[in-house]
């Protein structure tokens, strides 16, 4: 029951952070050079988050670190200088991805250091389900990133 209310809270909890950012198409100066797309960032997140899962249920806590630091590295610069997908609802994405970098991606980072097999799989699962419920608010919502680690991301089956 407890673990039901917390999946449902983290994403409403993303969705309200949401509602009070602002939104900034672009945040580079001008003739700073090619603007990269939100979605070949995030696709580069995915495959960091499908590793970082990978690792991690190998035991290999150094490499999944590391790629959880290279996610954190994404949303605190790349990502905030990528141009917004112009179908679905952008938006939402500025203050989704705020929250998910403070709230996430530090619940993530506890568990990986717990070296917990099970807080880990919990950890990573609240990050799937907050991946899941920003995908959904944004008008992605067909791209599912499963919340069992070591599976491959998006989810095709």
């Amino acid at each position: 029951m407890r673990a039901s209310a917390a999946g449902l809270l983290l994403p409403a909890l993303l969705a309200l952070a949401a509602c009070s950012q602002p939104v900034v198409a672009d945040r580079r100066e001008p003739g700073a050079g090619p603007v990269i797309g939100y979605g070949t960032v995030m696709a580069d997140v995915a495959r960091r988050f499908e590793l970082l899962g990978r690792a991690a249920t190998a035991g290999r806590f150094e490499l999944a670190e590391y790629e959880l630091g290279e996610i954190e590295e994404a949303f605190s610069g790349t990502l905030l200088q990528a141009a917004p997908p112009r179908e679905g609802h952008p938006e939402v994405l500025p203050g989704l991805a705020g929250a998910f970098a403070q709230v996430t991606l530090a619940d993530l980072r506890a568990g990986l250091a717990s070296r917990d097999r099970q807080s880990f799989d919990a950890a990573f699962a609240r990050a799937a389900t907050a991946c899941n419920g920003c995908h959904r608010a944004s008008g992605h919502g067909f791209i599912e990133v499963p919340t069992v680690p070591g599976r491959s991301i998006p989810a095709t089956e």
